[in-house]
């Protein structure tokens, strides 16, 4: 097997998927980045700008029809220390604003229309991540522990990973087993505006992930990876109302929530244009009868003089939650009520482009995302959109360099 080609692949792999902050895979890849440069510490920044589109008039009842914006700062350092050990910190602090949707009522002949909160959210969070990798032959294993701060939300979490390689590094299994715990504290909760407005709760995860990479060739790479959440105590939106047999109650979901996911990647080298093919496919389905499906696709293109141009493209479909509703004329027998878009059956499309160039050891980098979600692009027949569905445009920067 050519060690040129393997090197190439896995120095496009990398650079790929140095930037993005948090996550196992991205550790992995800035170290990956880092013993193909030979330089033990990687810094970088990123800004990010994240805005939600106003509602259409049609699709909301009141004045308010502005939404959601979040301006992102993250932080990451990586240093590859001896003797196999690795450390990582990942610091975001994001500040956002705006207004959310708050509940749906029944408009003429029934539509529903959207009624938003009004521009109430003024909050910042502040999350960080601290990772500790060590290297003993074959195996690879890590420590995660992370911290997020809202104004009404505290979450504390901890997980483990292990990996080992086998078969000449051509195979690798892995495993990681997380522990989150949660705990809101509502803005207004109990208040003479918002009396039923819960005044605090908590809820915990734990999840279980089981993976397997293998080099297929000197050009190709595929990994696969099936992940079990499990999630129990309070896990409703207490911003969120339900409109029901005409009167107005807070959001209700069920206590716990069983999750399974699967995801599978191929990362293939294109030595005819010197670029990387990514293909994702994702399967979800959990025990609230939401079944979804994502599919990505993104072609990493080096450029002459330093430069490279990422164009990406993903679908997403979901169906509804077995509870959802956009209203409710009458109450379920099990008093379970949401009409969170988010639990609503829709689909959706993205289209991004990312452009960076190396230069002096410095890496900059510059992308765009546009985001919109329709019933029509969902898998199957959605009778009723729900009226809340949100298009959004990210726009970030960033810059990294290894010393």
């Amino acid at each position: 097997m050519s060690t040129t080609r393997l090197s190439a692949l896995a120095a496009l792999t990398a650079s790929a998927m140095a930037i993005p902050v948090g996550g196992a895979s991205a550790q992995e890849a800035a170290k990956a980045a880092t013993d193909v440069a030979g330089a033990p510490l990687d810094l970088s920044y990123r800004y990010s700008s994240y805005r939600e589109s106003s509602l259409p008039a049609d699709k909301t009842a009141g004045s308010q029809r502005e939404r959601y914006k979040v301006d992102s700062h993250y932080v990451r350092a990586a240093k590859l220390l001896g003797n196999g050990i690795d450390l990582s910190a990942d610091l975001a602090v994001e500040t956002m604003s705006g207004a959310s949707p708050w509940f749906i009522t029944p408009g003429p002949n029934g539509r529903p229309l959207q009624v938003m909160s009004g521009a109430s959210i003024d909050d910042e969070r502040t999350a960080l991540r601290l990772r500790a990798g060590k290297t003993i032959g074959s195996y690879d294993g890590a420590l995660n522990l992370s911290f997020s701060r809202e104004n009404d939300y505290r979450s504390n979490g901890i997980a483990f990973e292990i990996g080992r390689a086998f078969n000449n590094q051509l195979d690798t299994l892995s495993a990681s087993l997380a522990y989150t715990d949660n705990k809101l504290e509502p803005t207004d909760g109990g208040s003479a505006q918002f009396p039923t407005r819960i005044t605090r709760a908590d809820n915990d995860e734990v999840a279980l992930s089981v993976g397997y990479t293998r080099v297929l060739s000197e050009n190709a790479q595929i990994q696969t990876t099936l992940t079990y959440s499990w999630l129990d105590g309070y896990l409703s939106d207490p911003y969120k109302l339900a409109y029901v047999a005409g009167n107005l109650l807070q959001d209700a979901r069920p206590d716990g929530r069983e999750e399974l996911a699967w995801l599978t990647r191929l990362r293939y080298y294109v030595p005819a244009a010197g670029a990387a093919l990514h293909l994702d496919y994702r399967y979800f389905r959990s025990d609230w009868q939401t079944r979804a499906h994502t599919v990505e696709a993104a072609w990493y293109q080096p450029l002459p003089h330093g430069w490279q141009l990422v164009p990406r493209v993903r679908w997403y479909s979901q169906s509804q939650a077995y509870f959802y509703e956009p209203y409710y004329n009458t109450p379920r027998a099990d008093f379970f009520q949401s009409s969170d878009y988010r639990l609503s059956p829709y689909g959706a499309l993205s289209f991004s482009l990312e452009a960076s160039k190396v230069f002096d050891g410095w890496r900059l980098s510059a992308r765009f995302e546009n985001y919109e979600s329709d019933g029509r692009y969902a898998v199957g027949n959605v009778k009723t959109e729900n009226p809340g569905l949100v298009d959004f445009r990210v726009f970030s920067v960033g810059i990294a360099k290894s010393f």
